[in-house]
């Protein structure tokens, strides 16, 4: 997932009511279930004592990440004051986002682990940490625990935020206080330190009592919906899930960018103070997280369909344009539309079609083309035998709604046409449905690879991996080889981080592996032209018979995998196309341009999608040879060199 670039939407809910047809003021409550038991009390009492835990000189607190910042007057943050006002700042404009882990402290350093796999994330040397001190009752996190930290190496120091979620920070904070005094002076503090926090562990073990049941949103609270029926609940739970997965693109992005300045800003590639943690906060949704969202922002168009009657201020209109924020956000996140295209669960419903079509603006109209059929084509335009299962959402509250009602919504019920033969075919893999069009190349006769390690590409020409992703090789003559991942992007990867697998290995697949577009049709005149063009780009060296068209003098303005929105915008107007394909195709950045094939540039441009096609490849073309023309001025050099040193 391409999460290197940090977004500037912000989603934002208002208030909702759904009200009853007589317009009277209607709020309805979730059934009373009892789904925190004794099981549950046991369940919440081990997940406390696992996190929170002092053994000997060992001590262990579960805290939340919220931030860190580089004490620099640059920043306008020259003291700890000036740090704790930008915090308050950012929490005051929703810009804080989470990040689970574990803080060990014991008699010579601090420790920040992964909360699931115990990794270690950072290490403070006592001596490094030169303050420490907790902010209560001062933002929406009651409890926050502060350390500023400095190693020799460090030109500026690091101040960290925690929140202590499960004790409190003033307990934290004497255990780090006591270390750090025993450390410099030589004291015995820490001991009685760890027997009195010991003490309030226990206690607070056992105070800990079931949590509330779940109770339905009422009327008022912000974000919430006011409803008049199950369907307004089940609206509620999918808004707050969307919610949720945004804000943890905006930290993934957040993580990200300030990955990339504290790299720049490296003499060597050891890993510095802080980088573990932004590590594991960059660490993008897994592609199954993507696909959840994505079918809850689907079942949230067909409920607001089918409420559109009863929702007011704002409106299921208004309401569709705020869900089309976290889409384009996923849209840049993912890089290219492949992976949104490919959820065909749940349909969306003929009404939920006509209701979109109806109130998209230009720009969201061309976000929703560029989903292609699963989105586009309700349930009742499917063959029977392509339909999906019944899909019924899990929410993270816990709460599952009666699995009838989603079995009788329009969305599953709506008649399907007949059977329509060779034109697609559909994947039920790992409880997801992937829809794929058909291809003319057979899969077997395409060689694979498997990845071994991480890789983070360095520049356009290189491609991020993950481990144990498979990809298509494209080329595998050279010491980099050029694979293709599920989502159409290829670049270079070092050929010693990957193995060669075979498609007939069911075990080395975790999704299908990418396939391309179904084959256009050569029936048109401008279709043969741009062809011949191709072929001639390609290196095909068979002679076509002459054809009569215009070749258009190519402009000066850059395209490359890097280029932003405006760069975009700018090459499509040098380029001389229409205003409707520039306005449709300038919001999208240089590489998600490049992940479009044929038949997507066609929906979205009609006939001159063909031109932009031709355009893109000849543009991807130059890329490649000036990346090939600089290895081999690379090597010139190094011989150079080599002579000259003899």
């Amino acid at each position: 997932m391409n999460l290197s670039q940090k977004n500037d939407f912000t989603y934002e809910r208002k208030d909702v009511n759904i009200t009853a047809s007589k317009q009277c003021h209607v709020t309805s409550h979730l059934p009373q279930k009892n789904i925190f038991g004794d099981h549950k009390l046991i369940k919440q009492r081990k997940k406390y004592s696992n996190s929170n835990v002092i053994m000997q000189e060992t001590s262990q607190y579960h805290v939340q990440h919220l931030s860190t910042f580089i004490m620099d007057k640059s920043e306008s943050i020259a003291t700890v004051d000036d740090a704790i006002k930008k915090l308050k700042l950012l929490d005051s404009k929703d810009k804080i986002w989470t990040q689970e882990m574990l803080l060990q402290v014991t008699d010579k350093s601090i420790k920040l682990l992964d909360s699931e796999t115990k990794e270690e994330l950072e290490i403070f040397p006592l001596a490094t940490v030169h303050h420490c001190q907790t902010l209560l009752n001062q933002t929406r996190y009651p409890s926050i625990l502060l350390l500023v930290c400095q190693d020799s190496e460090q030109h500026k120091p690091d101040i960290h935020f925690f929140y202590c979620d499960e004790v409190e920070a003033e307990m934290v904070h004497a255990d780090i206080d006591s270390a750090l005094g025993d450390n410099t002076c030589g004291k015995k503090m820490r001991p009685q330190t760890l027997k009195m926090n010991q003490e309030k562990m226990k206690h607070h073990r056992e105070s800990i009592i079931p949590a509330s049941e779940p109770r339905s949103p009422g009327p008022g609270v912000k974000g919430r919906v006011a409803a008049t029926d199950m369907k307004g609940q089940i609206l509620n739970c999918a808004l707050d899930d969307i919610e949720i997965f945004v804000a943890r693109l905006h930290k993934v992005a957040e993580a990200f960018a300030q990955l990339n300045q504290r790299n720049r800003s490296k003499k060597n590639k050891k890993r510095g103070p802080a980088e573990g943690m932004l590590t594991l906060r960059a660490k993008p949704p897994s592609e199954g997280e993507f696909i959840d969202c994505l079918q809850k922002l689907k079942l949230s168009f067909n409920l607001l369909a089918k409420l559109k009657k009863h929702i007011q201020n704002p409106s299921a209109a208004e309401l569709v344009h705020f869900l089309f924020g976290p889409l384009e956000l996923i849209l840049q996140s993912c890089g290219s539309p492949e992976l949104p295209r490919v959820v065909i669960s749940p349909h969306l419903s003929r009404d939920a079609v006509d209701f979109l079509r109806g109130h998209l603006t230009p720009k969201e109209m061309t976000i929703f083309e560029l989903l292609g059929d699963c989105w586009t084509r309700p349930r009742a335009d499917w063959p029977k035998d392509q339909c999906a299962p019944l899909y019924v959402p899990k929410f993270r509250n816990g709460w599952e709604p009666p699995v009838e009602l989603f079995r009788s919504s329009p969305w599953e019920t709506e008649s399907a046409g007949a059977p329509k033969k060779g034109t697609s075919c559909v994947y039920f893999l790992a409880g997801h449905v992937f829809f794929f069009r058909s291809f003319s190349t057979s899969p077997a006769s395409r060689k694979y690879a498997k990845i071994r390690y991480h890789f983070v590409a360095r520049n356009a020409n290189e491609l991020s991996v993950l481990q144990d992703e498979v990809l298509e090789v494209l080329e595998d003559d050279k010491q980099w080889w050029k694979l293709r991942n599920r989502s159409g992007q290829a670049g270079y990867v070092p050929y010693n981080i990957l193995d060669v697998v075979k498609l007939e290995d069911p075990h080395a697949f975790i999704d299908p592996p990418y396939s391309p577009g179904a084959p256009y049709s050569h029936s048109q005149q401008m279709d043969k032209v741009n062809d011949e063009l191709l072929m001639l780009i390609t290196g095909n060296k068979i002679q076509q018979p002459a054809r009569n068209f215009k070749v258009v003098r190519q402009s000066a303005v850059p395209l490359t995998f890097d280029s932003n929105l405006a760069e975009v915008t700018n090459w499509l107007n040098a380029k001389g196309f229409s205003k409707p394909t520039v306005e449709r195709l300038g919001i999208l950045t240089g590489a998600q341009l490049f992940s479009l094939n044929k038949d997507n540039l066609k929906a979205v441009c009609g006939d001159e999608g063909s031109r932009v096609y031709s355009q893109i490849t000849v543009q991807k073309s130059q890329l490649e040879k000036s990346r090939g023309d600089s290895e081999l001025q690379e090597i010139l050099i190094k011989q150079q060199e080599k002579i000259a040193s003899t």
